[in-house]
């Protein structure tokens, strides 16, 4: 493994570069405002992939500042946390040059194949990022109606393990019930940071940023994003996003302890 000084150096040194950061205000400092960011490497024939989750804006500003410099940009944000980056299980959300999505999706070189089992072109430029928002607005729905469904049983003297057997039997079944509903069980509250409650709650804010702009009614995810809010002023920002269900039990009232 090579180590460069600076952005500027990796893309002056790469033809494709690949960029995946936690926050806009990262991606800008990267890629556009540091001194020697990324675009200051930029000329003809360099290309630029932002697998970032970022509004629609902010891509398209990175996306304007590549192109003018020469170089070729495309989004592709990915779903999928820490196992499936491990495994090369990724699925990369893409939008902006076909061209560029075609050479590193297939054309020889299969960059995405090498991370991930999945791409989608989507469009122009801000496509990507408007799927990937509406991905993760469903799953932290998802993962927050499971949190509630677990703290109900347990206030109600269910058992927190056959809740997951039925829901895993029936057309509820999915990878992410699995692997984080036994950890959120009161008897484990296991949040080990597979994806970070903070980028999750990052996520919603801008999915409903993105309902607002639209006049789309959002609701449940407005809701949810209420719990991850809670969690984080609980201090779960850098826990895995599953704590989401500590803000649930903080809302709840044990039958045991309450007046009757």
């Amino acid at each position: 493994i090579e180590i460069a000084s600076s952005p500027k150096e990796v893309v002056s040194r790469c033809e494709v570069t690949f960029v995946m950061l936690s926050t806009p205000h990262a991606v800008h400092q990267v890629l556009l405002d540091m001194p020697d960011a990324a675009v200051h490497g930029v000329s003809a024939g360099k290309c630029i992939v932002d697998c970032s989750t970022i509004t629609e804006a902010d891509s398209r500003r990175s996306y304007d500042a590549v192109v003018t410099a020469g170089g070729s940009f495309l989004e592709a944000p990915v779903s999928g946390s820490k196992v499936p980056a491990e495994n090369g299980a990724l699925i990369f959300l893409a939008g902006g040059d076909r061209e560029l999505f075609d050479r590193v999706d297939g054309g020889g070189e299969e960059l995405l194949q090498a991370m991930g089992k999945k791409s989608v072109f989507l469009g122009k430029i801000g496509a990507g990022a408007r799927m990937k928002l509406a991905v993760n607005m469903i799953m932290g729905s998802m993962i927050a109606a499971l949190g509630e469904g677990i703290v109900l049983c347990e206030r109600n003297e269910l058992p927190v393990d056959a809740l997951l057997d039925v829901l895993d039997a029936g057309a509820m079944a999915n990878p992410m019930f699995r692997m984080k509903g036994g950890n959120m069980s009161e008897e484990k509250r296991n949040y080990a940071p597979h994806f970070p409650l903070e980028h999750a709650q990052k996520d919603m804010r801008f999915a409903l940023q993105m309902g607002d702009s639209s006049n789309t009614s959002m609701p449940v995810a407005a809701a949810a994003n209420e719990c991850f809010k809670h969690a984080k002023s609980q201090g779960h920002a850098r826990n895995d996003f599953s704590a989401v269900i500590e803000a649930l039990r903080a809302g709840s009232v044990d039958p045991e302890h309450s007046s009757k």
